[in-house]
């Protein structure tokens, strides 16, 4: 069963009380990051309303997830693909080392064939 945390945290001054299941010590990272941000947009632009600041904020975040989102896909692809390469490595190398260990059983049923003849010879 998950057990809630009842976190305060404050973003541009204003106070919020949050119940979630993640550690303190990570929400209050986020609503530090997030404070940042409000405050860095509200200096660029002071005469921009809080809410707005926060659909802006929102919109950042959404998209930089959205981006890793597709970054993330893009590696599943990359490394079923990797997968893939190695899985055919792996077949080619069996295959290899069998035709290798045919090739070995040749060389040595002719070599065996062609000793007593040698011996005659010298």
């Amino acid at each position: 069963m998950n057990e809630s945390n009842h976190i305060k945290i404050s973003i541009n001054g204003v106070h919020y009380n949050i119940c979630t299941p993640e550690p303190e010590e990570y929400v209050q990272q986020l609503a530090q990051e997030l404070d940042e941000t409000v405050r860095e947009v509200i200096e660029k632009s002071p005469t921009i309303s809080f809410n707005d600041v926060m659909v802006l904020c929102a919109i950042n975040y959404v998209d930089a997830y959205k981006r890793s989102e597709e970054n993330a896909d893009r590696l599943r692809t990359q490394i079923t693909e990797y997968l893939e390469d190695a899985a055919k490595a792996r077949i080619e190398l069996d295959e290899a080392k069998r035709e290798n260990a045919q090739l070995r059983r040749q060389l040595e049923e002719k070599q065996r064939k062609d000793a007593p003849s040698q011996g005659m010879k010298g």
